[in-house]
């Protein structure tokens, strides 16, 4: 909770000493003597019309703020313990995961709470039912043991997942790389047998080094030696072609065997 009173507003460090200098058991007209006489708790006074630190303000603070301060400490105290305890079994755990070198200490400290509690009483029926209130927590700690299980699981096969996912983008890389340094060598040791199958020639040579520029991804020009232009076809102009006469045709007679023209009576005959 959040608290206003005259110590409560005391920077953190003094505050932290002060409550420091009260576990240690030190007395409170001493403790009084020492606050009051600091610049800055005098500083935060003046909000309080310049009143000294009581008695009674320093009785509130030991049953609130310090109370607060005390259980903070003990929580830190516990996970410091936890942790302890945790490192000590790490070689025994042979590398597995905090949750669950955790999960073992918290295991022991069950196992021990279910024996002082059997212990403290003979009554069947109160056994049982003590027994069953650790069977309880037992059994919720494993489903939690469980699904850290699953949970592990499945980041183990996402990170094999990755891991060769990874591998294979560096494989492909690396015969890319490869294919790019081979490639003008395999393509200039192709490209005579190649030249053949298209006729031979410069102009077989040039037809071969381009498919192979092509097909090997290789700089345009750099095996066919030849230029932008000369993929540029030249415009060609409409010619003047000589067409049949069909008029001719179409008012010729037709003969006979002797060069004479057909009467139509011989013509229809």
């Amino acid at each position: 909770m959040t608290r206003n009173g005259k110590i409560a507003r005391l920077p953190r460090h003094i505050r932290d000493e002060l409550n420091q200098r009260l576990q240690d058991g030190e007395e409170g007209n001493t403790l009084l003597e020492w606050l009051n006489a600091l610049p800055q708790v005098q500083e935060v006074l003046k909000a309080f019309s310049s009143q000294p630190v009581s008695k009674q303000n320093l009785s509130e603070w030991r049953q609130g703020g310090y109370r607060d301060w005390e259980r903070h400490e003990e929580s830190c105290d516990l996970v410091s313990r936890l942790t302890e305890q945790t490192d000590d079994l790490w070689e025994e755990a042979n590398g597995v995961e905090v949750s669950h070198r955790v999960s073992t200490v918290l295991a022991v400290e069950l196992a021990r709470v279910a024996e002082v509690l059997l212990d403290q009483t003979t009554d069947p029926q109160e056994r049982w039912r003590r027994l069953r209130e650790v069977l309880r927590e037992l059994a919720q700690l494993r489903q939690e043991d469980r699904k850290t299980g699953w949970l592990s699981l499945e980041r183990e096969r996402r990170d094999e997942e990755l891991n060769r996912l990874e591998k294979q983008e560096r494989e492909s890389e690396f015969r890319r790389e490869k294919n790019k340094i081979l490639a003008p060598i395999w393509a200039k040791s192709q490209l005579g047998n190649m030249a053949e199958l298209f006729g031979g020639g410069e102009n077989g040579r040039k037809v071969a080094g381009f498919v192979l520029e092509v097909q090997k991804d290789l700089p345009f020009g750099s095996l066919s030696g030849m230029t932008e232009s000369d993929l540029v076809k030249p415009s060609q102009t409409e010619s003047n072609q000589i067409k049949p006469d069909t008029r001719a045709n179409a008012s010729q007679q037709p003969t006979d065997f002797h060069g004479q023209e057909m009467s139509s009576n011989q013509q229809v005959q």
